[in-house]
């Protein structure tokens, strides 16, 4: 029995699966996937290499050039890598902004003079990257529900990249008006009233598209995905469940993780929890809000032709929620 036992388990990890993911280095995203890495969950048959990437540009590089099976990507950059001819598909959504939280958001000092986003009209605005999908998705709510130009060159604003780090100091010494803070920090470096929002970018999202935005979604190659499908399905599972564990063991996994990060447990366990959604699973209106988007991509130059349906980059077996 035991030399069964041991052949049994030796033609397991002969015939498991590698399937790499790119990720970023940012305390969420660490969260979601801390019950894998930690062997909380795991599947025999598959294993799910995980790397690290240092910024989102970085990322969307490694995105076209095929440098991992799964990243994530935002949901207007997926039509856009068609596009260009690269066969992508969705397994699952990896992030959603919650519609009561801080996402999404511009900020400005306290004291700021600046009230509402008109205000801001031809005044700066920090962000990380012009091309990440948080700041796409904001320069959609300015433009849809307030009515202004929100592009990124020739508009009603002067948009600056620069490092998230650098934000706190552009905006006290006025180099900047207002900022847009990125995943946690979005939370942390705003939680004790040194900014003020001027626009809650998710709640005017949820109300333009009827459901929670599904900003990050996991995509991985067309061609290897059909090729290895059990592989694909069975990391989506377990993505799925480490995502659960989340929610389960909070204290557990958010003690863990913060650390590393500098902050403390309950700021990140408050930002998982009530400003974003990570639920690594399709949820029922995110093909909608899909379209939706993809719609005002199109309307606004930012893709050249839209999907006729959300299946036409949703894989077969998508992990559904």
């Amino acid at each position: 029995m035991t030399a069964f036992a041991l052949m049994c388990g030796l033609n397991a990890a002969t015939a498991a699966e590698t399937i790499t993911y790119g990720s970023l280095p940012d305390p969420g995203y660490d969260a979601v996937v801390w019950a894998i890495e930690n062997g909380k969950v795991s599947d025999p048959n598959v294993t799910l290499k995980i790397e690290r990437v240092s910024s989102i540009p970085a990322l969307m590089q490694a995105a076209m050039t095929q440098q991992f099976n799964l990243m994530p990507n935002g949901v207007l950059s997926l039509p856009q890598m068609r596009e260009s001819g690269l066969k992508v598909k969705v397994l699952s959504t990896l992030l959603r902004y919650h519609p009561e939280g801080h996402s999404a958001d511009i900020w400005v000092m306290p004291n700021s003079p600046y009230k509402t986003i008109q205000d801001l009209k031809g005044k700066t605005i920090a962000v990380v990257s012009g091309e990440s999908q948080v700041v796409i998705s904001v320069r959609w709510a300015i433009s849809e529900r307030f009515g202004m130009n929100a592009d990124l060159v020739g508009g009603d604003f002067r948009w600056v990249e620069m490092p998230q780090a650098q934000f706190e100091a552009a905006l006290q010494s006025g180099r900047v008006d207002a900022a847009q803070f990125n995943l946690v920090p979005s939370y942390s470096a705003t939680k004790d009233g040194k900014y003020r929002s001027v626009l809650q970018g998710s709640k005017e999202l949820d109300k333009m598209f009827g459901g929670p935005m599904p900003s990050n979604l996991l995509f991985g190659y067309e061609d290897d995905m059909n090729k290895r499908p059990e592989a694909y399905v069975a990391v989506g599972k377990l993505l799925k469940a480490s995502a659960e564990y989340v929610l389960k063991h909070p204290d557990e996994v958010f003690a863990a993780v913060a650390p590393k990060y500098k902050m403390s447990k309950d700021d990140l366990q408050t930002w998982f929890l009530t400003y974003a959604q990570m639920p690594m699973s399709v949820g029922p209106t995110d093909k909608s809000v899909m379209m939706k988007a993809w719609q005002i991509g199109l309307k606004t130059g930012m893709l050249k032709k839209m999907p006729d349906s959300a299946d036409e980059l949703m894989w077969s077996k998508a992990i559904m929620q």
